[in-house]
């Protein structure tokens, strides 16, 4: 695995906790030999995960848009940083470049940037193993969500098994970097309804 994506809050107000665990993951990827792919912003979690992995050596690709850079949230110490011109195309490029993914805790973007990686793995779009980070609980009410849709009928338990959850953030890279990249097998995806 060359290169993870990490979808993290840019919030400057969540706990420092979250900030000192998003440094961790950034850490453990250069540790690694892993490029880390992120927002590209230069404050909140996203800061602290990019801050972590130039501080172990590590390799950072910011995929941020125009009005970010404007709004001089973009991070300038990036290896790579590129620049698109709405959202939807920066998610597509975080997405391309993602061999694996980690999701932080997050707001309405990082669900959004979830969601599309986890739908795009169901439907056998892209082959990168998914690991959500759930520090201190800051997920639980997703997850909570996620197993009501799937007792109510609306999600499958298999796109529910789809990524994994992991409270600590060393344990979760660790176990991402494990996980063998491949596509997935979409014939789950037949409706199983009366023939």
């Amino acid at each position: 695995m060359k290169r993870v994506t990490v979808y993290c809050s840019s919030s400057t107000r969540v706990s420092q906790s979250l900030h000192d665990s998003a440094e961790l993951v950034g850490q453990a990827l250069a540790a690694a030999g892993v490029t880390l792919v992120f927002g590209g912003g230069s404050v909140g979690l996203m800061g602290a995960v990019a801050d972590g992995c130039r501080g172990g050596g590590g390799r950072v690709i910011g995929i941020t848009t125009k009005l970010l850079v404007e709004l001089e949230q973009a991070d300038p110490r990036c290896d790579e940083l590129e620049v698109c011109d709405t959202m939807r195309e920066r998610r597509k490029r975080l997405l391309d470049l993602a061999d694996g993914v980690l999701v932080l805790p997050g707001g309405l973007g990082t669900l959004e940037e979830f969601f599309e990686a986890l739908v795009g793995r169901q439907l056998a779009e892209h082959g990168a193993p998914i690991g959500l980070i759930n520090i201190n609980g800051a997920m639980d009410s997703l997850l909570t969500m996620l197993d009501d849709l799937v007792d109510q009928k609306f999600v499958r338990l298999s796109a529910r098994q789809l990524f994994f959850v992991e409270a600590d953030p060393l344990a979760a890279v660790t176990q991402l970097l494990a996980t063998t990249v491949g596509r997935v097998d979409p014939t789950h995806m037949v409706p199983s309804g009366p023939k």
